[in-house]
Formats: structure tokens, sequence, C-alpha cells
């Protein structure tokens, strides 16, 4: 793939948006910061461009938010920081977020744009041609000028004919009708730590334009360790990363790891025990409709309760019981307002189970999330790819909150 350097000539004080930095930030590496971008720049025509920097500004909003939210101790005993569940076993441990190097150098890579934003934005575009990211249409692309300029394949039509499981179909065609209205409203909330709102309510554009993806709803052979209902009713959007809208390989000479977006999940689902590689966070955007209604659970690799039975050079494979006597006091609740903020060091097995039952009209609520993963760039380890969990008892299946799991953890490279 050829790279573009881009020339620079702008200080990032010539941006309504640079801003100030952590402590923990050197200014030298945010000042005239040197991007290297994924793939050519787009040349636009007038019209386009329009369209192009509007998505650009709620891009930039929303990311400077997110640096914000992650360095804020405000509301935690942490220092430049927020503070993150990081294991749901034991009671739940938490951590300041910012203690972790990875979560340093994302914040640092969304400064280095924030704060120069027209060399950055050589690396952005609408991404209108990649033919695998969806729009979700209805009332969403309603309320955005750049969702109805730059034309996708909608949901509507993505499960019309790229899902062949019936009830997937099904379970997609109310997830996409009711999709506005999971991601708007009263019920999406920004979590404190946040100095404003980015959600669908504030950004429409990019809410509707940033591109979605349902991943788990066609066919693969991961998919036999799911659940139909996650299958259909689930969707992630990625604007800063590789598969994004702004696409930077290096900034300063320095590979960039950070994938930022978006996920909604559907109420009446459980995410099944999955895990990764690459380490991700979670920023919970919902008010809840009853006590406990969003809960988590995550254990680290290295935890006592895991148990390796079979390994090779580059997998191990692990059993936890989920049906131990205390195995509900594992899952802890959480919401924009309590412990909002998780995070997932790389092959921590975790999942999400969210209740639907305290729901008026379930069908037309989702838990919504602020996402990222922070070291993506290391294609040794996985890139990224999510890996299901199944049942001990039953390979091949997914793995029930009441019975032994069985894990293949990667090997990780250093």
């Amino acid at each position: 793939m050829k790279k573009t350097i881009i020339g620079l000539s702008l200080l990032c004080a010539n941006s309504a948006l640079a801003a100030n930095l952590p402590d923990f930030l050197d200014q030298a590496d945010i000042d005239n910061a040197q991007f290297t971008c994924l793939g050519e720049p787009v040349a636009y025509s007038a019209a386009d461009q329009k369209y192009v920097d509007m998505l650009w500004d709620e891009t930039l909003t929303y990311l400077k938010a997110y640096a914000i939210a992650l360095t804020n101790g405000e509301n935690s005993h942490c220092l430049n920081s927020d503070e993150a569940l990081f294991d749901s076993t034991q009671g739940g441990q938490k951590m300041c977020i910012m203690d972790r190097r990875d979560m340093k150098l994302m914040v640092k890579n969304i400064y280095q744009v924030i704060n120069n934003p027209e060399q950055a934005k050589q690396c952005f575009g609408a991404r209108e041609n990649v033919n695998w990211i969806y729009n979700p249409g209805g009332e969403l692309t309603k309320n955005s000028p750049v969702a109805q300029h730059f034309k996708r394949t909608t949901f509507d039509e993505f499960f019309k004919t790229k899902v062949t499981n019936k009830a997937v179909k099904k379970i997609g065609k109310t997830f996409t009708k009711n999709f506005a209205k999971m991601v708007t409203g009263e019920e999406v909330k920004m979590p404190a730590a946040f100095p404003y709102d980015i959600s669908a309510n504030a950004l429409p554009n990019l809410w509707a334009a940033a591109g979605w993806f349902p991943m788990y709803a066609e066919e693969s052979k991961r998919n036999d360790k799911n659940f139909n209902n996650i299958r259909g009713g689930y969707a992630y959007a990625e604007i800063f990363g590789h598969w994004g809208l702004l696409r930077i390989d290096e900034i300063n000479g320095e590979k960039v790891g950070a994938e930022v977006g978006m996920t909604v999940q559907s109420v009446d689902t459980l995410y099944p025990y999955h895990n990764h590689a690459i380490s991700e966070i979670y920023y919970n955007m919902r008010v809840p409709a009853c006590a406990n209604q969003f809960k988590s659970f995550a254990v680290r690799e290295d935890s006592p309760l895991v148990h390796t039975v079979k390994e090779d050079d580059k997998m191990r494979r692990v059993q936890f019981d989920a049906a131990q006597p205390n195995g509900h006091t594992m899952w802890l609740a959480g919401s924009a307002s309590q412990d909002a903020l998780l995070y997932f060091h790389q092959n921590t097995i975790h999942a999400f189970d969210v209740d639907g039952s305290c729901e008026a009209k379930p069908e037309e609520r989702a838990i919504v999330s602020v996402w990222a993963r922070s070291n993506a760039n290391d294609k040794r380890n996985d890139y990224g790819t999510t890996l299901l969990c199944e049942s001990a008892k039953n390979p091949g299946t997914p793995a029930n909150k009441d019975e032994v799991i069985q894990c293949d953890l990667t090997k990780l490279k250093w």
C-alpha cells in the first residue's frame, strides 16, 4: 500500500479545536506533527468537499472530547486520568487508565490530530466507496445531509441481500427499523468525564455517515459460536483507525495503533464470551431502565480462575467455570453514571449481558458505547480479530453463562 507523507505548514494554534495538553505529553511531539497516511489522499469536488468538511468537523469534535474524558481525573482518585474497571472478578478491579502506555500513546495521537487539523485532514475521507461498511438509514440519514450526499448500501439492503440466516434477517430488520431510536434520545447520556455531548444527539452527521458494520451478521465459521440476536442486533463504526474515516499509518515516524469509534448492542442480548490480542476500551453511554440492566464480565488471562487445557506455539486454550456458585457476582453493573469506563487488557475474556425485561419497548433500546482499540498496528498479534469462546461441553457452540467456557488465546509477541 502506497503511503503519502504530508507536508506541514500550519501551526496548531491556528485551529479553533487546538487543545491544552495533559502534563504527561510533550508539546514538542504535538506541534507540527508529521503524518503518513494509509493510502493516497482523496481529491473531492467542491460539491463533495462541503460535506467532507462537515464530517471532518464533527470528527475533530468527537476525538477532542474523547481525549479529554480519558485524561479527566476530577471524578476519580487518578491524576490526569479517568478510572476504568478491568476485571470483574474478586469484587471488581480498577485502575487509572492512563497508567497504561497504550492509552498514553492513543491520547497523544488524538492530540496530534486535533492540534494539527489541516495536516491530519489529508488522511481523512468519507470512504463512501468501501463496500463493506453501511448506512443505517432511516431517521439518522434523514437528519444528516452528509449521509444523504454520500450514498452507501443501507442496513435494510444489507440484511436483505447479504444475510442468509432467516432468524438473523428478521432480527436485523428490527434492528434497522429502530437504530435511530437506539442511538438518540434522553436515554443516551455522556459519562461525567466528557466535556460535552458527542452522541448522535449532538453529532448527527458523524453517527449517520461514519460507515457501520454489522460484523456478525454474515455467515462465517466463527458465528457457529454466536447467538442469532447478537448477529442481527450489533454493529460498530470506526472513525479513526485503519478501517475508519481517518486513516493514519504513522505520526512523526511512529506507527499509529488507535482505532476509535462506537458500538451499538440491542437489549435482551448476551454478547458472548470472547477475547482478542488487542487492548480495548468502552465508555457506556446509556441511562439504564432499571438497576443492573447493563452487566459486564471480564477476567484476565493470568487469573487463577483461568485454567490451561492445551497449548501450542501460537495459541493457548483455556477454560473458565462460569457456572461456579459465585459466578453471578462476577458480572458487574455499569452505565453512563456508574463505572462507565471499561478497559480490557490483551487476551482478557469478556462479555456483555444486556437485560431488556425492564424496557417498555425493548426493540427500540440498545447499549451505546464509545469504543476504541489501542494497539491494532501490531499485525503479529491478530490485528484485532475477535475470537469467540465456546461451550467446553459442546465445542463449536455458543458458551452460556451457566457452564464451563473454553477460549483460544493468542500468544502475544513483543
